[in-house]
């Protein structure tokens, strides 16, 4: 789970991660400096979408146990 920090519910969202983490759940929560709502729209033209969506692919591949296809990265 990726929250920007300008976020207006910034601290339900870091709360919300810290409960899924405390039941048990593979969790990952990140907090993106100054991301404000929506932030991953920004893909392609902000280099902390793209660091966030890199990391969701890589966590996403590894969780279900997928191999990157040929000719992409495996971050």
């Amino acid at each position: 789970m990726f929250y920007g920090t300008g976020e207006l519910l910034a601290g339900e969202a870091a709360e919300f991660g810290r409960r899924a983490q405390a039941a048990g759940n593979d969790e990952l929560v990140r907090a993106v400096p100054a991301g404000q709502h929506s932030f991953i729209i920004g893909a392609g033209r902000v280099p902390e979408a793209d660091e966030a969506i890199a990391e969701i692919g890589s966590w996403l591949r590894t969780t279900l146990g997928l191999v990157a296809r040929e000719g992409h990265e495996s971050a």
